[in-house]
Formats: C-alpha cells, structure tokens, sequence
C-alpha cells in the first residue's frame, strides 16, 4: 500500500501548493492558535480587527481573512469575536474603534516560546477582555508592553498542548503614565472628574475637582493678562497717601469718557482722564462699557484673548484636564475625546463674550445710571466673579441640554450628544 503525501495547512481554506510525490495527498490542519476579543464597553460601539502581515482565520462566520491590511472584520460591542490564526503568525492584530487604534497585538512577542512542528500541538490562546468581569483567579505571569500604547498587556504560561479554555486566558489592558507628567499629578487629573463632595452648594454637579482647578487656572491666567494695570490700581505714592485709583463717567457732548482719580504722577498706566469707551486700556478695564461699538470690539478681544498668552496656557490646561479624564474611562474612544476638546473650546469662546457683555453693563448701570465712582481693583474683582458665575452656569446649561437630547443617563453634556453623531456619520460611511 502507498503511502500517501502528507501536507499540512495552518488554516483552514488556504490553498494548497506542492510537488506531488504519490497519487495519494492528504492534508493535514494544524492545531492553531485561537485570539478572542470580548469587548463590552458602551451600546452601539463597533470594532475592526484587522492583520499588517499573516492571513487569520474568523472562526465565527468561517471564512478566512487576507492579511497585509487588504481585509478586516467588523464586530460589536459585547459580541465575543472569536479568531484563528497560525502558530507562526507573523505582524500584528490591530483592533480599531471608528478609525481609531486601540491596540496592536504582535501575537509572536506576546509568545516569544518556540512550538513544535506537530500538528497536534496547541500554541496557548490569547483572549482580550476589556469591560467584563474577572470570573478568574490572579494571572500568575509577567508583563510585555505592546508597543505605540501607553498599556501593559499580559500573558500567562501554560503548557505547549494546552486546549483553549477562553475563561483562563486573559489580556490584562490598564493604563500607563504620561511622559512628562509626575504619575501623582496625573492620577490626580484622571480622578478629579467626579464629585467634589460640594453637594449642598452645586446641586448641578459641575463643580468637580477639576472644575475648581480649572477656575483657578482661569483666574490667575486673568490676574497675569491684566497685571499692568490691577497693580497700578493701588498707589501708595499720592500725596495723601495709599489710595485705590477709581475711575468715574462722564457723557460729554452724548459720547462717555473715563475719568480717573487715586494715582500718583508716578502711575504710568492711569491718567487724569478723558478716555473715551474704545480707548484700549478702557476695553481691557471696562469692557468697552458706554458705547455699543465698543463693547462689541472688547467681546471680539475677550474671545481672541482667550486663547492667547496666560488664558491660552489655562485652556491648554482645561484640555489637559479632559483628556486625563477621557484617558481613565475605557468605555470612551477617540471621538468621546475630540467632543470634549471641541465643547471646551465653544464654551471658552461663550464665557469669554457673556462675561465681556455683563461688566459692560455692570459698568454702565453703576457708573452711568447710578452715578457712581468704582475702584478700578474692583472691576478686575467683579470680572473675575462674573466669569466663574457665568463658566458655572454655561456647564450646567451643558449638562442640563445633554441629558435633554441624549437621556438622564448622559453625563457627558453635549459633548455626549457630538461624540455619538461624529462616530455614526464615520460608521455609516465606513465604507465609502
């Protein structure tokens, strides 16, 4: 009896190529390594998974996938995608959400062990858990970065001829440290989204702690941009001594003109008087108060200055603030990121024209209607309150409209309801 010609494949319906030595070929499908995604991290959320090298096998609609990048696998949240690929695997597993990558997986270096030829031989499987609960002992093993993510991924031994046993295998995901930033200070970032125990006093739930270092961030950026003429606002040099400069209007000819009073002829930032509302140290003071044209022209400088000098480093930080807290929810992906960073920047832009707007009109009604003088060192005060009254109820409007549009269970603002529609028009026309 001949004896046939033996051929073996990784996968199953790679084609088969070789010099036939008998009539008889009988081929033989090696025992292969199984990866298993099970990913349960919000409603309605997909995935890709796709090869940079070797072809895989997906196990669940039993069709063989091209490496190289030339075919993925589309799947949902809390479906378990369940994949075969060839013991000697070469490249990477690259798991996307809506474009974004996730993670990378380089099967040979998470396994650097060296299998047998045998057929029989079972390389240990690979299972990606992220959002379901641990129903397993401690993973008894060491760590291996994968590489261009800040996560440690990890992989336990088992012996050569293990059967797959999908609930004692798991890929631990956790998040690392950000380069340049002491580890403290950014746990301190990534948890500072919740309550900040003031309960009694903001019943909307804004002021979090990073809501409160956001402010302070805000006010001492004010205190840097203006601190020319807060610390001309005091004078110790008149010939009365200390003395508060105060500022005082006059409609001359129906125009407003700024007269100030307090200085010392050493104060080079205050003079006697006569400023009308579009003078430029009016602006920064005042807020163009008096005339309209001008209070339109100190809104237009509010917005541009928000973004500029120490307010740009502030809104830098704010952003900094939300990407920490983006980076500690796992149920969030690329574009929950590019909603929040967005939603700082439209709420910058109306904090900075409302506050402008409303000392405008506090300076007219005080000044003009009532007739009184104001200390300028109280103006930069005033500001300062009206910007954090108005950056409050800006956020809780945000919070307020989000749950609105997107369900009680939004808490995420707006920003919630961007971050849902900018992944559905990437989804629907994935395609294309």
């Amino acid at each position: 009896m001949v004896k046939p010609q033996t051929i073996c494949i990784d996968l199953p319906g790679e084609s088969v190529q070789c010099w036939r030595s008998t009539d008889k070929v009988q081929v033989i499908l090696k025992k292969h390594r199984d990866v298993i995604f099970d990913l349960r991290l919000a409603a309605n959320r997909t995935y890709t998974v796709e090869s940079t090298g070797s072809d895989f096998y997906n196990a669940n609609s039993k069709k063989l996938v091209a490496g190289g990048g030339k075919q993925r696998i589309l799947f949902n949240d809390g479906e378990r995608l369940h994949l075969w690929i060839a013991r000697d695997f070469k490249g990477e597993l690259v798991l996307k959400s809506a474009g974004q990558v996730m993670m990378k997986l380089e099967p040979s270096k998470l396994d650097a062990q060296r299998y047998s030829n045998d057929p029989k031989t079972k390389p240990v499987p690979i299972v990606v858990a992220i959002g379901v609960p641990s129903q397993t002992s401690p993973l008894q093993h060491g760590e291996l970065t994968s590489s261009d993510e800040s996560r440690s991924i990890a992989l336990p031994r088992q012996p050569a001829s293990a059967p797959l046993d999908e609930e004692c295998t798991v890929v631990c995901v956790v998040d690392g440290d950000v380069k340049g930033m002491p580890a403290d200070i950014w746990a301190k970032l990534k948890n500072g989204g919740g309550n900040s125990g003031l309960v009694d006093l903001d019943p909307n739930d804004v002021a979090t702690r990073n809501w409160l270092l956001g402010q302070i961030a805000g006010a001492t950026a004010y205190v840097g941009d203006n601190w020319n003429w807060l610390r001309a606002s005091i004078d110790s040099k008149t010939h009365a001594g200390f003395k508060l400069v105060k500022a005082k209007i006059h409609y001359v000819r129906g125009k407003a003109r700024y007269y100030f009073s307090g200085y010392s002829k050493s104060n080079k930032v205050f003079g006697p008087g006569g400023f009308g509302a579009g003078h430029e140290r009016i602006l920064q003071i005042f807020s163009g108060g008096g005339n309209m044209s001008s209070a339109v022209k100190s809104v237009a400088n509010g917005v541009a200055g928000s973004l500029k000098s120490n307010a740009l480093v502030a809104f830098i930080f704010g952003s900094a603030m939300s990407f920490a807290e983006w980076k500690n929810d796992l149920s969030k992906d690329g574009y929950d990121l590019s909603a929040a960073l967005l939603m700082n920047l439209i709420k910058s832009v109306v904090i900075a024209a409302l506050t402008a707007v409303i000392v405008a009109i506090l300076v007219v009604v005080v000044m003009f209607l009532l007739g009184m003088s104001v200390s300028t060192l109280a103006v930069g005060a005033a500001t300062l309150t009206v910007g954090v009254g108005i950056g409050y109820i800006v956020d809780a409007a945000d919070k307020k409209l989000g749950r609105i549009a997107g369900g009680d269970g939004n808490d995420d603002g707006l920003s919630g309801i961007i971050a849902k529609q900018m992944r559905k028009n990437v989804e629907e026309n994935w395609n294309f």
